[in-house]
C-alpha cells in the first residue's frame, strides 16, 4: 500500500513538473494560448489545439472573441477519459477567467 501511494505521489509530482507551453495564436495573433504541463503537449501541438478551440467561436454570448486575451488548457490529473478544462480570459479582465468549460484532451 505505501508502495502505490509513493508512486502516486512520484507521477503526480512528474506531472505537475512539467513546464508549461505557451504560444500566440495564428487565428488571433491577440491571443496567446497556454498549455498547462498537465496537458503534455509540445508547443506546436498547444497551438493548433488552441487554435482548434479558438475556430469554435466564443463558447457563450458574455463576451465576444475580439475582447479575448488568454484562452489556458489543462488536463485533470488523474482523469483518465476525463474532458480537458478551457479557460477564457478577456483583455479588461487578465487575471480572472470570463468562461470555462471542456474540451477534448488532445496528445500526452
Amino acid at each position: 500500500m505505501v508502495v502505490v501511494a509513493v508512486a502516486l505521489v512520484g507521477v503526480a509530482a512528474a506531472v505537475l513538473s512539467r513546464p508549461t507551453t505557451e504560444a500566440t495564436s495564428s487565428a488571433d495573433p491577440d491571443v496567446t494560448i497556454r498549455c498547462d504541463g498537465s496537458t503534455s503537449v509540445s508547443r506546436d501541438a498547444c497551438l493548433a489545439w488552441g487554435d482548434e478551440i479558438l475556430a469554435l467561436g466564443p463558447p457563450s454570448n458574455t463576451f465576444e472573441m475580439n475582447d479575448l486575451a488568454r484562452l489556458v488548457i489543462t488536463k485533470p490529473l488523474l482523469g483518465f477519459g476525463s474532458p480537458c478544462h478551457v479557460e477564457y480570459f478577456l483583455q479588461r479582465y487578465p487575471d480572472d477567467a470570463v468562461w470555462d468549460g471542456d474540451a477534448p484532451c488532445h496528445g500526452g
